[in-house]
């Protein structure tokens, strides 16, 4: 199968970088016949775009690559790795990494030279299976 490549794009460092995010997902997503995978995606973006403003530091970079997946990388500028928390019911943060853990087929991060980049696949076959991919997704994150 061709691969392709969406991006790099470079994200401003405010809140509109989650709203380009989803953007650049709507413009290459559907060039790459993946319409289904448009609202799955642009959710996910949003979350890690969203965790790196929150979290972390500049610069702040999006890529889109297709292979027998769709791998989205969000790249920035600090070496902490992200980390899930265990949010109660009364807290408003802490659950973006469990709603990627159920969505994406698999997920993780990798360090850079300068920061880290942290990713989420999607199958092209067929929808996320969610909860079936949370074992794997451990592994992912510690080691990948």
């Amino acid at each position: 199968m061709e691969s392709f490549v969406g991006g790099p794009w470079a994200l401003p460092w405010s809140p509109t970088a989650c709203a380009l995010a989803r953007a650049a997902i709507r413009e290459v997503l559907p060039q790459w016949d993946l319409c289904d995978l448009v609202p799955t995606a642009e959710l996910l973006v949003s979350e890690l775009v969203c965790n790196a403003l929150r979290h972390a530091s500049g610069p702040l970079r999006l890529t889109l690559e297709r292979v027998s997946y769709v791998r989205c990388l969000v790249s920035d500028g600090s070496s902490e790795p992200p980390r899930r928390t265990d949010a109660g019911s009364d807290d408003e943060h802490g659950r973006g990494l469990t709603l990627v853990g159920t969505l994406a087929a698999r997920w993780g991060f990798e360090p850079g030279p300068v920061g880290k980049t942290v990713w989420f696949e999607l199958s092209t076959d067929t929808a996320p299976e969610g909860d079936e991919a949370a074992p794997e997704n451990d592994r992912e994150y510690e080691a990948e």
